[in-house]
This record gives C-alpha cells, structure tokens and sequence, in this order.
C-alpha cells in the first residue's frame, strides 16, 4: 500500500500548492516571492527564498523533497488560524459574527498540539480536534464520505477555474484513498499505523476543501475567470500594438525572411548560440541532398571543411517546464537548428537557416524542418524565436550578466579599502547592480509577475535554472572572457563566418578596455610580485571563491599570481558589466518588442511531422495582452540609458592621491579610443542587413542599472 500513500502525499501537496494561487490565500499565506536580505547580501539573491511571510507556518519542502504528515497538519492549523481571523475582521453584523465564531483559542490550542505531536497517531488526534474546532462534524468511516449530494462540501462544477481545478486534484485523491478501501475489503492485511494513515490522510482532505471553500469566498470576485480567448489576431493587430513606440523593433516588417531570421543569430538580442561543428550533429541529420536543395551551388562536405557548417542548440531549456498563466497553456521547446554561410564567390555570404528540429528528441514524430516545408517551416522559425527569447531572457540577460557581476559587488565593497585601485577601477562599473537586481527579484521575477506572465516556462524551473547558469559561469570564470567565448565557440573566424557585428563590434570594444585596464593596473602595480603580495586582492579573490562560487585565480583556486591575469579578470568584469550587457539589454526595445518576431511565449504545440497539415504560425504567437505585457516590459528594460562607457565622474580622478595625473593621462586615451570605435562602427552598420548599434561606445551604460 506504500506506493498509494505515496501517490496521495504527492496529491495532496499539489492540492495544498494550488490552494496558494488563490489571490487572498496568497496573500497571507504561502509565497515563493524572492526577498532580498540586505544584512546577508547573499552573492546570489535569487537563492535567498524565504520559506513563508507567516510566523509558525513550517518551512517549504525542497524540491527534491515530499512533505511529511506534520507538515501538512501544521500548514491546515496555521491556515485555520488565518482564515478564521480575517473571517472574523471581516463579519460587520454582530449576531452572525457570534453564531458563526470559530473559537480562536481553540484552533491556538490544536495548532500547538500538532507542533508537539510525536508521531501520526498524535497528529490522527489533533487533525481530528482541528475538525471540531472548525465545526465540522466527525467522520463517520461507514458512510460515504465523498458522494456528491446538495450538503457535501464538495464544490459545484462551475465555470471557475479555481473551483474547477479544485474540484479535479480532489477528485484525483478520493480514487486514490478508494483504491485502499478496495485492497482492504479483499482482505488486505493493513497494520494499524497504515489504517491510522488512511483515516488521517481523509481528515487533511476534508480540512483542505473546507478550508478551501473559505478561501474561494473570500476572493474580492467570488469566481477568478479565465483569460477570455479572443479570435487570433492578425500581424496588423499586433502591428499596431507598435504604433505608439518611439523606437520601432527593426524586424517589423521583415522578420519573416529566412535572411533576417538568420541574421538574428549574429546581430539579435541573444547573439551567443551559434557554434561551429565540423561533422553533422546526429539531431540535425540531413544529406548533402537537402543541402544542395536550399544552397544549390555549395556541398555539404566543402561547407563542413570550410567551417560553414553552424549549429544553434537550445538544449538547456529542455530542463524547463511547460507555464501557463490566466488559464492559457505556455509551450517551452528546446530546438535545435543549423546555418550555413555561402562559399566563397556568392554575392551575398549572410548566415542563411537550413534545418531546425523543434525538440531534442531524434524520431518520426519529431520531423526535421527545412525552407522548403512551406508553413510548417515559419512555424519551426518561430519555435526557434520563442526558444531563443527565453534563452536570452533566463540565461543570456539574467544569468550571464545580472547574477553573474553581483558577487563582484559584494566582494569589492567588503574587501578592498575606499582608496584601493581595484576598487576605485570598478566602483563605476558595479554601480546599481544590487539594486535593479533587487528590483527584478521582487517584481518582475515573482509568482504571478511579468515574467511568470510572458516566458513560456513557470517561473520556478526559470529561476532554477538562471540560478544554475549564473554559478556554472561563475565557477568557469577564466573561460568567459570575450575573447576565449569565440574561440571556444568557433566563431572568431572573419574569413569562415564574414558577418557577425556581435563579434566584430565586441572585439573592438573588448580591446580598448582591456588596453585601458592594463594602462591603469599598470600604474599600481610594478610587477607580478606586488600582484601576489597586495593581501586586499588576494582577500578579494579568495572571498569570491568561497562566497561567491567564482573560480577566479590564475589556477582558478582564488589566487591571483601575475599582473596579465589580473588585467584579464578586470577586463573580464568590466566588459560584462558594461558592454556585455548593453548587447543583451538594449536590444529589448530594439528588436524584440515585437512579439510576431520575438515571442516570449509559445501558446499552441508546434508540429512534429512533415505529413501533418500545414500549420499557420499566428496560432503559436502571444494573445494580444501578453503581447502588449512584452511591449510594456522590454521597452522600458531597453530604453532607460545612465551613464556612458569611459565618462568617469570628477571625483573618480579626485580620488587618487598619487598617479592622478597619469591615471588622466590612460583614461584619456581609452577615451580617444572609444571615439574611434564609434566612427569605424558606424561605418560597418551602414553596409549590415539589419542595423546594429547595440555596442556603439555611447550606447554602452558603465554598469549594470538597468
């Protein structure tokens, strides 16, 4: 009977979740809004979750983790406690507040009980005084208990979606608990503990829909409807959803285009996914057939050994789970695409899509999708859009910048004196980032938030996730400086791979702040020998290490030796902080306030087979809400600029008591650079497919703080 137990704790703490969604239960009782705790600063502030806002209600299970039977008699007591409170408060006619009082001393009294129960026949005992104290009769094991007749608490069928839903876990639990009703009436030998089970798993039950039942009353609209599904709208409405915006998203009219659609992948929003690959990968199988189909003057083996050949994959979202929000279903998909460049010789060598699985999974009924599938094939785009959208929002925005400067932060203001010349070079650069981050944990990232509201996953396994990225990066902190990201990714190629503006501007910024970093440590530092000896830095490194999860250190073991190592990690987190995050941040409200062209969310399955009818790609797209939710967000996240790249404020020079005049003399010239940059820039965007302006040195705040 174990396996039936098990099924029924499973139940009822999905049952005990759901109870959480109700917008007056979540407000007073469970929440898994992130809090930031000013006194501990934890380096990652995502993975301070608080397990309650309620004194006395126990602690969430972990993820990997069951509730045991204390803990759901203690939730029920707790809740008892609260729904009889704000009842009571609530009551304003006298007589029916006193012929309706629930003793609130009484449910004290049962509440401390189940704390100190020692085992399940206490809890058996006490759940079944929480009963009574709430006025529910006792059970009587003979009847049938869970008939629905006009005086059962079970919840009428109705429209609404909480009662429905309510109504469907409950459902759920009392086949489970009749199934050991039906093994006991075949002479199932039950000891007494799993008879004692049973009975008490029935009273947590029928607490629960009581309880329940108070909590659907007390919503302020006693029924919380579904999301209205409007007819699909058309390119036109969303078209005009964009009207009113300054600055107009650049794929507005042709993002359609297999052209722009792979540009996107260079110069998009989240220009970090392509990898170069020298033999086919066995997900995206295709013959040099279905090559030369869509490239009719190239080979797949001369692309290959040129280093053409360039995969897209999405795996890391597979880990997702599928949301939904407003009672509209969200599909997440991990896909899998492959591009080519041109030979040598074409007229025009752009990135061009050949091949895009919508899924990880190899198999009949996961189709392999190519430009000459017809509809199928702007739908297999657009689940790559979507993928990609929640890429760049959970991993690429959130994860690699965000989460990833904040230990630098905290380590930086607990470890170095005011006057340190690490300190004062960085202080700019990690402006604001506590904050904004702050900021997104307590709004946009929580339960029921915007994000929970837009991406495609729900809003637990998108921070689980983003926090997993932001460590992985932390502790491979020496592989991802600019520079050893395009190597490893096959990418810093111009010759194999002509077009990539990330890439080329990148590298031009990378550069000059680098040399400005080395022209400034190099003032402070007269060797390899006064790197190691400077005990701040050395207390730095070593804090970021154990506190922070950061591997930094010439060997990755929070030691730093030599001064190029030093010059390279403060490259590392300049750049991050600055143009790292300007590439990924300001693109928002450049490109991807258009949900057509950057859905956040997918809302119907995408197609899995070639035979299968034609599906038109409107029906994945966002409702017209959601879309406008999108417009709303990523316009205000990409538009707001503070600060520019190399405009150091009067007192940062005021602070050096010595080398002053040599500090202006480098920062001059890290200036002067910049102001190259932006001319040979501009140059380059004036012959792009699709501008790309996201790293021009005046576009490029000094820190994350926004």
């Amino acid at each position: 009977m174990d396996f039936l137990v098990q099924k029924i704790i499973k139940m009822l703490y999905r049952f005990f979740k759901f109870l959480a969604t109700f917008p007056f239960a979540e407000s007073l009782i469970l929440s898994n809004k992130y809090e930031y705790d000013y006194e501990v600063l934890d380096h990652l502030a995502m993975t301070y979750i608080p397990s309650s806002r309620i004194p006395g209600l126990p602690a969430l299970p972990k993820a990997d983790e069951l509730p045991n039977e204390k803990w759901f008699a203690l939730v029920l007591s707790t809740i008892s406690l609260l729904v009889n409170q704000k009842t009571s408060n609530d009551v304003v006619n006298e007589s029916v507040s006193k012929e309706n009082k629930i003793d609130q001393l009484e449910l004290i009294h049962v509440n401390d009980e189940i704390k100190k129960a020692e085992n399940c026949e206490d809890l058996t005992i006490a759940v079944v005084k929480l009963k009574k104290a709430l006025g529910m009769a006792d059970t009587d094991e003979k009847s049938e208990l869970y008939s629905r007749n006009n005086n059962d608490i079970q919840l009428e069928i109705n429209s609404s979606y909480f009662e429905d839903e309510f109504d469907k876990i409950d459902r759920e639990i009392q086949a489970s608990l009749s199934q050991i009703t039906q093994l006991e009436s075949a002479n199932y030998k039950a000891d007494k503990l799993e008879q004692i089970d049973k009975n008490f798993y029935r009273h947590l039950q029928e607490i629960a829909k009581f309880l329940g039942r108070k909590l659907i009353n007390n919503q302020p609209d006693s029924t919380v409807r579904l999301e209205s599904p409007s007819p699909v709208p058309t390119l036109p409405d969303y078209e005009q959803l964009i009207s009113p915006l300054k600055i107009k998203p650049a794929t507005l009219t042709n993002f359609q285009r297999d052209d722009v659609f792979a540009y996107m992948q260079v110069a998009g929003p989240n220009p970090v996914m392509l990898n170069q690959i020298k033999k086919i990968d066995s997900l995206l199988p295709i013959t040099n057939e279905q090559y030369q189909k869509i490239l009719p003057h190239d080979s797949l083996e001369a692309a290959l050994q040129g280093g053409r050949i360039y995969l897209a994959n999405y795996e890391k979202l597979k880990n997702l789970e599928n949301g939904s929000f407003g009672g509209l279903q969200k599909y997440i998909y991990a896909p899998v695409a492959l591009f080519a460049v041109p030979p040598d010789g074409s007229l025009n060598r752009n990135l061009l899509p050949i091949a895009i699985r919508c899924q990880q999974t190899p198999g009949d009924d996961n189709s392999i999708f190519t430009p000459l599938d017809g509809e199928n094939w702007m739908t297999a785009k657009t689940v790559l859009q979507m993928a990609d959208s929640n890429y760049h929002e959970l991993f690429s925005h959130l994860a690699k910048t965000h989460l990833f400067i904040e230990p630098f932060v905290l380590a930086t203001n607990r470890c170095f004196d005011k006057s340190h010349a690490v300190r004062l070079l960085l202080k700019p650069h990690l402006e604001g980032t506590v904050l904004i981050n702050y900021g997104a944990h307590k709004f946009l990232l929580a339960q029921k938030g915007s994000i929970d509201s837009l991406l495609s996953g729900t809003i637990g396994s998108n921070c689980k996730l983003a926090i997993k990225e932001a460590k992985d990066n932390l502790a491979s902190f020496n592989e991802v400086a600019f520079p050893k990201t395009l190597e490893k990714r096959g990418v810093n190629n111009s010759q194999q791979l002509p077009i990539y503006p990330y890439r080329d501007d990148g590298k031009l910024i990378w550069d000059a702040i680098h040399q400005w970093v080395k022209d400034y440590l190099g003032l402070f530092y007269a060797s390899d020998n006064s790197v190691e000896k400077d005990k701040q830095l050395q207390k730095w490194a070593s804090e970021l290490l154990n506190k922070g999860n950061c591997h930094i250190g010439d060997k990755g073991d929070g030691q730093i030796k030599t001064l190029d190592y030093l010059v390279e990690a403060i490259s590392t987190v300049i750049f991050t902080a600055s143009a790292q995050h300007a590439a990924v941040n300001f693109s928002q409200s450049g490109l991807m306030t258009y949900a057509p062209a950057f859905p956040l969310g997918c809302y119907s399955p995408a197609p899995t087979k070639h035979q299968q009818e034609q599906q038109n790609f409107m029906g994945l797209l966002p409702p017209l809400e959601r879309a406008e939710l999108q417009i709303q967000v990523l316009y205000l996240l990409g538009s707001v600029y503070y600060t520019k790249l190399g405009d150091y404020s009067s007192s940062f020079l005021q602070s050096f008591e010595k080398n002053k005049e040599q500090v202006k003399i480098a920062l001059n010239k890290f200036q002067v650079n910049l102001d190259d940059i932006k001319t040979k820039i501009l140059e380059a965007d004036s012959h792009r497919l699709v501008s790309y302006r996201y790293l021009l040195p005046e576009n490029i705040p000094q820190s994350i703080n926004i």
